[in-house]
């Protein structure tokens, strides 16, 4: 129920409600006890009052309610999520060119901006870790809420998020309902988690757990040493280099977000892949069906099972591919960041058109993209912003304000969502 419809239902209610006509008089029929009768008076207006508050709560209160909604002859039912389709949005692009970060709504075709959050580094307990204030898409006003959250994730749809409360990680994830601006449901978990990603289909949750924060400065992290994956060789034998690593990370929970349960942990060793960022979130492979991390040198994505065991690449993946991977249609392949940027034929990787700006983010529909494309003739590329531009580099359009310096911890960073 939204919130427009939950108002009519109770302006409805309230004007059923009827007050007996003599219920003055009864209260005042002896004016020779006027003092008291004054006070019996209020007392039963009072009365009046509470019982006409008190009459719509006791049929309200099943909507707020945080717990399970019974499903006859099923399992119990917390959040009614249903499995993401893709709809065809009432306005094509919306815009916010004037304000950075946004005030109103950004979009482009299927995609959107669901939120976007700001950065500020703070000390705790000696250590430094990066703070975020999250600011959340409310489509009943098209204009961005700030919240409280310390980490938020907007399902496909834009119906339902995901949130984690503010000191990460966190010991419980809150499904929280986009429309009444509340959390439904919360998931217990025994190992914390720093953060979520939902699934393309919109129905489950991947959960990186961590034994302290993500966000920590890498000057207030403890280094660990991971041997490199390079092997010695007969032509080399000296011992190869150590790789640094600077994670708490432990592993994952893949969460049923219909019946708000997180299933088994997953324990990962850290030393897995190429990687010495602190935060080291596990992302879902396009199809859902293998949990992914990137790598951050020359060797391949790794892949896992929802088991957590080590899985082959699936068909059709290509390293170092853009955020926007393959068109709606599946013909075009976005092409890696870095200007110009290209799109090829994904039958015969013959190169279609070539766009001026840094980095496809999202396919608006399968003949234009979101970019992050720069300020004027880009002289500076961390001047830069969100655009709509076609496969072919025509018809750019802005679609947001340009950022002075996207490498400023107070920046705002978009989040882009189906929609």
């Amino acid at each position: 129920m939204t919130p427009r419809i939950l108002k009519e239902t109770l302006a409805e209610w309230s004007q059923e409600v009827r007050v007996p006509a003599d219920l003055a008089d009864r209260a005042l029929r002896r004016r020779s006890r006027l003092r008291l009768t004054r006070f019996a008076g209020a007392v039963s207006c009072a009365a009046v009052v509470a019982a006409v508050a008190l009459l719509v709560p006791l049929v309200v209160i099943p909507l707020f309610t945080e717990e399970p909604i019974s499903q006859v002859g099923g399992p119990p039912v917390v959040v009614p999520v249903e499995p993401y389709r893709q709809t065809t949005p009432a306005e094509d692009v919306l815009a916010d060119t004037e304000n950075s970060p946004p005030k109103t709504m950004i979009a482009a075709g299927r995609v959107a901006v669901s939120a976007y959050y700001t950065g500020r580094s703070r000390t705790v307990a000696g250590r430094k870790v990066l703070d975020r204030t999250w600011y959340l898409l409310d489509q009943a006003t098209e204009s961005y809420e700030k919240t409280e959250w310390g980490w938020t994730e907007v399902a496909p749809g834009l119906r339902w998020a995901a949130v984690l409360e503010k000191d990460l990680p966190a010991r419980r994830i809150g499904i929280f309902d986009m429309e009444t601006r509340t959390v439904r449901a919360w998931v217990p978990v025994d190992h914390p988690v720093g953060g979520v990603a939902w699934s393309p289909d919109g129905t489950r949750l991947l959960a990186t757990a961590y034994d302290e924060s993500p966000d920590l400065d890498m000057t207030s992290v403890d280094e660990r040493r991971c041997p490199a994956r390079v092997a010695a060789t007969p032509e080399d034998p000296q011992e190869p280099p150590f790789q640094m690593i600077s994670t708490s990370r432990t592993g994952f929970y893949v969460v049923d977000v219909a019946t708000a349960t997180a299933g088994d942990f997953h324990a990962v060793d850290p030393c897995w892949t190429d990687n010495s960022n602190v935060r080291r979130d596990f992302t879902w492979s396009s199809d859902g069906t293998l949990i992914r991390e990137r790598s951050l040198s020359q060797w391949p994505d790794a892949f896992l099972d929802l088991e957590g065991r080590p899985h082959d690449a699936p068909d059709g993946y290509v390293a170092r591919e853009s955020k926007a991977g393959v068109s709606p249609d599946g013909t075009l392949r976005a092409g890696p960041d870095g200007m110009p940027t290209q799109v090829t034929q994904l039958s015969t990787g013959e190169i279609v058109g070539r766009q001026q700006v840094l980095q496809l983010l999202a396919w608006a529909d399968d003949r234009r993209l979101v970019a992050l494309g720069c300020a004027g003739t880009c002289g500076n590329e961390f001047h830069n912003g969100l655009v709509l531009v076609n496969v072919d580099g025509e018809g750019m359009v802005q679609l947001s304000a340009y950022r002075k310096n996207s490498l400023e911890a107070e920046a705002w960073e978009p989040v882009l969502t189906l929609r």
